[in-house]
């Protein structure tokens, strides 16, 4: 996106566009707030992925008495006012992307953590944007929907993750093991997925060295989530998370009859799921002696 302006503009702080002031704070869903997590955006006609920090905000038409009009024309001259450039050339339900993108559009919204939202027919009250401000630091991307009377605007701003847990090193995960029966660890895994990231890698091979240094020892692999979401869904997905962590050491030369995968979805949290102190701690894995 060159051709985007860079702007020197001073900028308010993140998320840079506020809620309508009319609005109530429970009016204001917040979907997610991150300091770090993975997004898509659509740069032209291209999906494009982005790392940083991530907030996600949704109210309702009718709290505003707003049309989809506008809702379009108030954020288009507040993000304008901003120095923002609309960089979408391609609706994501356009059947040409989606197939250039795998192919399912339902697999298409997940990732871009929207809606269904159907291709828009309206072109003076689009039901899709995508805008981005270049400063000379970072890109600031915003999208912004309109889906069934809701306005939803995600903000993602640039930034490499600084990393703040370190892999246990083998001998301490011995000596938790021995000591508690278990220990948690806290990996890291892509939104919604078993995939494991790269920055994970270090646990795992340090979870191959204690398995190195003790050949008797078997593991029992627990995968753990928050309470966000359907628990049904929670459970599958911990147990692939933990399948995931039991593949990852078995690549390694361990034999995989050392090792067992369970999922506990979101049943035993070892702290309050009304905050999000308390969702990080939930969302975990557990190494537990057999």
């Amino acid at each position: 996106m060159q051709s985007v302006p860079v702007t020197t503009k001073e900028l308010p702080p993140f998320p840079y566009v506020a809620m309508p002031a009319e609005l109530k704070p429970s009016d204001v869903r917040v979907e997610s707030d991150l300091d770090f997590d993975r997004a898509y955006v659509i740069a032209g006609e291209e999906l494009r992925r982005v790392e940083g920090k991530v907030m996600h905000r949704k109210f309702s038409l009718s709290d505003m008495k707003w049309s989809e009009l506008a809702a379009h024309r108030n954020y288009e001259m507040a993000l304008k006012s901003l120095g923002a450039t609309r960089v979408d050339a391609v609706h994501p339900r356009n059947e040409k992307f989606i197939e250039r993108n795998g192919g399912s559009y339902q697999a298409m919204y997940g990732k871009m953590n929207l809606p269904y939202i159907d291709a828009s027919t309206d072109p003076d009250a689009p039901n899709f944007e995508q805008w981005l401000i270049r400063t000379p630091q970072t890109n600031i991307w915003f999208t912004l929907y309109v889906d069934g009377g809701a306005v939803g605007v995600v903000t993602v701003e640039e930034k490499a993750m600084q990393q703040q847990v370190q892999a246990l090193p083998a001998a301490q995960l011995s000596s938790a093991l021995k000591k508690d029966g278990h220990v948690a660890l806290y990996l890291n895994f892509d939104t919604d997925s078993q995939v494991m990231r790269q920055e994970s890698q270090p646990a795992v091979d340090e979870i191959v060295k204690l398995m190195q240094g003790e050949p008797s020892l078997k593991l029992r692999v627990e995968g753990h989530t928050d309470a966000t979401g359907d628990a049904v869904h929670n459970r599958k997905l911990s147990l692939a998370r933990a399948e995931s962590v039991v593949q990852a050491i078995t690549a390694k030369q361990i034999a995989a009859e050392r090792l067992s995968a369970v999922g506990k979805g979101p049943d035993q949290p070892l702290a309050d799921n009304t905050t999000e102190e308390g969702k990080a701690k939930n969302r975990r894995v557990e190494l537990v002696r057999v």
